[in-house]
């Protein structure tokens, strides 16, 4: 998805570019250093999530072995089952909001390019 979402901005900033003279670099940085930040907050936070996960496993297998008890056994389990979903549907929806937020600075970019072109013709 996100290496569509790169080719297509490239095809659609290539007339532009070609139209700026010594400038044709700087957009291509500003979108270069957008891809860049949005990776590292995606990647921070995966890592926020990984991290989180394994410490919740890590107490769900500690309260496992305590429990005797097989209904308390079951409502742990399911607990944890319910947590696990609400934590993926967190990651996923910031996730959205990160790539939502790239792709909006990205357009916004390349709306730039699109203004200054028309107003060097």
């Amino acid at each position: 998805m996100f290496e569509k979402m790169m080719t297509d901005m490239q095809a659609m900033m290539k007339p532009y570019q070609e139209n700026l003279g010594g400038k044709q670099f700087q957009p291509i940085s500003n979108l270069m250093i957008l891809q860049a930040k949005t990776l590292e907050k995606l990647g921070s936070e995966q890592t926020r999530f990984y991290t989180e996960c394994v410490e919740a496993i890590t107490k769900q297998v500690e309260n496992i072995t305590k429990t005797t008890d097989k209904s308390k056994l079951q409502e742990a389990q399911v607990n944890f089952a319910q947590d696990m979903q609400s934590r993926v549907s967190r990651l996923f929806k910031t996730n959205m909001d990160i790539i939502t937020e790239a792709r909006e600075n990205a357009t916004s970019e390349v709306e730039a390019l699109k203004t200054q072109a028309k107003a060097k013709a």
